[in-house]
């Protein structure tokens, strides 16, 4: 073991950092995972994803232990299923928001904890199918009552970005509001991010941000990019998770990004 590497917890954002744009990871990537794990650093996916839909994926990234899903919103281990933090979407909030986004007419799709729903099939829940996973209708309110772990607004891009705006500065410390893909707005509790979600990690694990080192290319990897005391933005991610992080990966084809990453930093140390 290099007992000099200075970190103990690896988190990885999935779609856009571990994973190419074929929906697989490389096998450079998955070198640069074994390595660290070799190495002492326990790796544990932070993802937008479901739970149930990311642990689909253990295997074949190497991954066994915790699991950061829903945008932060849940932290569960992926064997024994113990869940170590969940925070739901405030009740009146969320009815709220269903009742709006039936007005502007969007998509709505919600993640319980039973699994991912929307209230009606259209061009956008199709969209979402394709990256994703089906999703089947329910009747969201009822969701909203027992607690959703986020509720998502899929509509056309430009009228997203415009909504973007306006809802972040409506609900701002009421709701996490983000913007994930260009046709999805996400509305979360807000203590669910994936900072606060691995906050959560490194105190069952007795280590300090200090020993985090974050990664990922999205709006949703912003809190942890800036919280974790080294965190690498992919250089084909968004611009706000590049304006966060401590560094940019080397330039390079997007599916060996991590290797890259990784292999820079450890190179310096």
């Amino acid at each position: 073991m290099n007992t000099s590497l200075p970190y103990r917890l690896a988190i990885f954002d999935m779609d856009g950092t571990l994973l190419g744009p074929t929906g697989l990871i490389s096998p450079e990537n998955a070198r640069a995972l074994a390595m660290l794990r070799e190495n002492g650093v326990e790796t544990v996916i932070a993802s937008g994803r479901h739970h149930s839909n990311i642990i689909i994926f253990e295997q074949a990234l190497g991954f066994q232990g915790w699991v950061i899903s829903a945008g932060g919103a849940v932290v569960r281990h992926a064997a024994t299923q113990e869940t170590l933090y969940e925070v739901t979407v405030p009740q009146e909030l969320g009815r709220e928001l269903f009742l709006r986004g039936r007005e502007l007419g969007v998509s709505l799709i919600g993640y319980h904890d039973s699994g991912i729903f929307c209230d009606r099939q259209s061009e956008w829940t199709h969209l979402y199918t394709k990256r994703t996973r089906q999703v089947p209708i329910a009747d969201i309110p009822a969701l909203i009552d027992s607690g959703l772990q986020k509720l998502i607004w899929t509509y056309a891009p430009e009228q997203i970005a415009e909504l973007a705006v306006e809802m972040e500065r409506e609900f701002k410390g009421r709701l996490y509001v983000v913007s994930t893909e260009y046709e999805m707005l996400e509305f979360l509790n807000p203590y669910a991010n994936k900072a606060h979600a691995a906050q959560v990690l490194t105190g069952k694990f007795g280590v300090g941000p200090e020993q985090v080192i974050a990664f990922g290319d999205g709006n949703n990897d912003v809190p942890i990019l800036q919280w974790a005391g080294m965190s690498v933005a992919m250089d084909h991610g968004r611009e706000s998770a590049k304006r966060a992080a401590k560094m940019v990966s080397p330039p390079g084809p997007p599916e060996t990004a991590v290797a890259r990453a990784i292999d820079a930093i450890l190179e310096g140390l």
